[in-house]
């Protein structure tokens, strides 16, 4: 509010914790210079006039943190308002003495800078001022005595003590009521920015599915008028992959967290694509270690795509006859890492040129270098006992999702 007065401009890439520190120290700033008003007045009724002169000293210099903001130099203003706070309680310690409870008013100062500079972009300074704060303190405390200019008789003593800690208990108040005001602003903000990006996010992944599901529409219709049965098969390849990325987008903004998948959810609905294209005639076992097994969108679409080829694949080459097929899927997250089991019963992979030469298992592999993963075919032992493929992802982690 103070800075729209002030006529102050944003520049376009100023990060948003600049512009709360620039509020913050307006805000301060005017605060205490209210404050210096006050104890102008006060000090002049129980006669300390000799302070005027810094009064207006530190009037004057208030007026230039101001001006800082408005220039755009940030870091400065803040500083001049710190440097200001350490001359105006130096000045009135040496004058008023350590018994007057002074040096309580440097409890709201030391608030101001932890909100100011409570921030890891300006944790440097925070450090620095706290080091200048302790020094002047000691300074005051252990040498202060030596260099006090005048007598203060005991009943303005009196009268000093009292004015003192009430006045600086309520800047303090006063401190934390308006930080947390600006605070509570700030969270708003951040509030309704969150929303309006999980809003745009949503609305981003039900496009996308709706135009996939466009083209899964048009293979169907081009499959169905298809009188090629190489063709038909070829076209439901499509359709499947097509879909399992269309699934991704669709789970993406139907869930709780937007833009993360739920990797439960997923295979569940994969599994019933697949069964609807290829028919009842295997049962299909999955095993997740956690319900709450989260995928970011860097990761869900190519472990979408691999998973709809695994599957499919099962069902295509995995059917012996006189035999049901059974497929089991295991998902696990061990440390950082996501391990992927497929295990069927079917005849199993020949030989290493026939697993090497499909479309499917090379589409596989690329998918799988994509996202940084080992992939291992293996043929259980015995006749017709199937074949397990193992995928583990090695750089997954919870700590790269984004959570809206």
């Amino acid at each position: 509010m103070i800075s729209n007065k002030l006529g102050l401009k944003w520049p376009e890439t100023m990060p948003e914790w600049e512009k709360n520190l620039v509020r913050k120290v307006n805000f301060l700033s005017l605060i205490g210079s209210f404050n210096v008003i006050a104890c102008l007045i006060v000090f002049n009724i129980i006669g300390f006039q000799f302070l005027n002169v810094h009064f207006f000293v530190v009037l004057g210099l208030a007026t230039a943190v101001f001006l800082l903001n408005y220039w755009s130099k940030f870091i400065l203003a803040s500083y001049l308002f710190f440097a200001i706070g350490i001359y105006l309680l130096g000045v009135a310690t040496m004058f008023m003495q350590l018994e007057s409870n002074v040096l309580m008013y440097f409890f709201p100062l030391t608030l101001s800078i932890v909100q100011i500079y409570g921030r890891k972009e300006v944790f440097g300074h925070l450090i620095t001022w706290s080091i200048i704060y302790f020094l002047t303190i000691g300074f005051l405390i252990i040498l202060g005595p030596k260099y006090y200019p005048i007598e203060i008789p005991d009943s303005t003593m009196a009268v000093l003590k009292v004015f003192n800690g009430l006045f600086a208990f309520f800047c303090g108040m006063m401190q934390i009521t308006v930080i947390t005001w600006l605070n509570i602003r700030q969270e708003e903000q951040i509030r309704n920015v969150i929303d309006e990006k999980r809003l745009l996010l949503a609305e981003l992944y039900h496009r996308v599915k709706n135009n996939l599901n466009i083209v899964t529409s048009l293979i169907n219709i081009r499959k169905n008028n298809s009188t090629s049965q190489e063709v038909k098969d070829a076209l439901e390849d499509c359709r499947g992959r097509v879909y399992s990325m269309a699934l991704v987008h669709q789970q993406m903004y139907s869930g709780s967290k937007v833009g993360n998948l739920n990797m439960m959810d997923y295979l569940v609905e994969l599994i019933r694509n697949v069964e609807h294209a290829f028919g009842d005639d295997a049962d299909v076992v999955l095993e997740v270690d956690s319900t709450e097994l989260i995928l970011p969108i860097s990761k869900a679409v190519p472990i979408g795509l691999i998973m709809n080829e695994l599957i499919t694949n099962s069902y295509k080459h995995g059917m012996v006859p006189g035999k049901k097929l059974v497929v089991t899927i295991h998902v696990s997250q061990i440390g950082h890492s996501l391990q992927i089991e497929l295990t069927d019963n079917g005849p199993g992979i020949q030989t290493d040129k026939q697993n090497n030469n499909t479309l499917g298992f090379e589409l596989i592999r690329s998918l799988c270098e994509q996202i940084d993963a080992s992939f291992i075919v293996g043929k259980n032992t015995g006749e017709n006992s199937g074949t397990t493929i193992q995928i583990k992802i090695i750089d997954y982690s919870a700590k790269a999702q984004l959570f809206v």
